[in-house]
């Protein structure tokens, strides 16, 4: 916890989200699943996540065909 990290990734207070820009096609699914609307981004174009509206649900992990979002 002092390193502000969860090794088994069951903290959903220390846990985040990030899209691999390099395996993102764009596709919009992640965004369109957010519940939050936290993932922004053009069709065909990496898309983001802001960690600030994140609410850490792991919905955006589980629809992303590509595997181009990781929790850390």
């Amino acid at each position: 916890i002092k390193e502000k990290r969860c090794p088994a990734g069951v903290c959903s207070a220390l846990t985040s989200y990030t899209i691999l820009e390099d395996k993102c096609k764009g596709c919009t699914a992640c965004a369109r699943v957010c519940p939050v609307q936290a993932i922004s981004g053009e069709v065909k174009k990496p898309h983001k996540i802001d960690s600030s509206k994140c609410i850490r649900c792991g919905a955006c992990m589980e629809t992303c065909k590509f595997s181009a979002i990781i929790k850390k």
